[in-house]
């Protein structure tokens, strides 16, 4: 089911002539994706080695194992703390992060392009794939029928190397994504040549 978009949030940032063939916005409940996989051990790798530093630098590892209590040490504590907070980040962090912004992104396909509008702390980010400058749209489907759409290239995670490629404009976790990439493929093939249709399930 798609959960409603509230009205008017596209409004400001429709063209003459443009209209919304769907709307919509991605479904919270889904938290794992397929990257997670090699995410979820490294971060805890990460996150139990920055905070196994923290302990030795700070003595409190002395006092638990009964040992004497080594010098307070501040450059050790200093270091290892930015390395622990990166590391509760990527074990339980990212995962609060995104919620909270999947309940301010909005999706929409119009007649000439694919929205997505997204609400921060005051401010509005606004990204669109024009069907007339793209080729390919791409889709991940999940077993339950939700799934991402990628408007230009394959769909990626939000977590990649750091010499990728940008990552293509993408409707993540969308509720019935099929029907969704079916009218997607529609406007393509009305503003331009047919869509090379890619998909992979998962």
């Amino acid at each position: 089911m798609t959960t409603p978009v509230p009205f008017g949030v596209f409004a400001q940032e429709m063209l003459p002539g443009e209209t919304i063939e769907w709307s919509g916005r991605p479904n919270p409940a889904v938290i794992l994706h397929k990257e997670d996989w090699f995410m979820i051990p490294f971060s805890l790798l990460w996150g139990g080695f920055a905070i196994f530093w923290l302990l030795g630098a700070s003595g409190i590892w002395d006092i638990w194992s009964n040992r004497p209590i080594q010098t307070f040490q501040w450059f050790g504590i200093i270091w290892g703390t930015p390395f622990v907070v990166i590391g509760q980040y990527m074990i339980w962090g990212r995962f609060i992060y995104a919620w909270w912004k999947k309940g301010r992104t909005y999706y929409a396909i119009t007649n000439r392009r694919a929205l997505i509008v997204q609400g921060g702390w005051g401010s509005r980010t606004v990204s669109s794939a024009y069907f007339e400058s793209i080729s390919v749209i791409d889709k991940r489907v999940r077993r339950d029928g939700t799934g991402s759409i990628s408007f230009g290239g394959p769909v990626t995670g939000e977590w990649r190397p750091k010499n990728s490629a940008p990552r293509a404009p993408t409707f993540d976790d969308v509720d019935d994504v099929d029907f969704v990439y079916q009218i997607a493929s529609r406007q393509l093939g009305q503003n331009r040549t047919p869509a090379q249709p890619t998909s992979s399930r998962w």
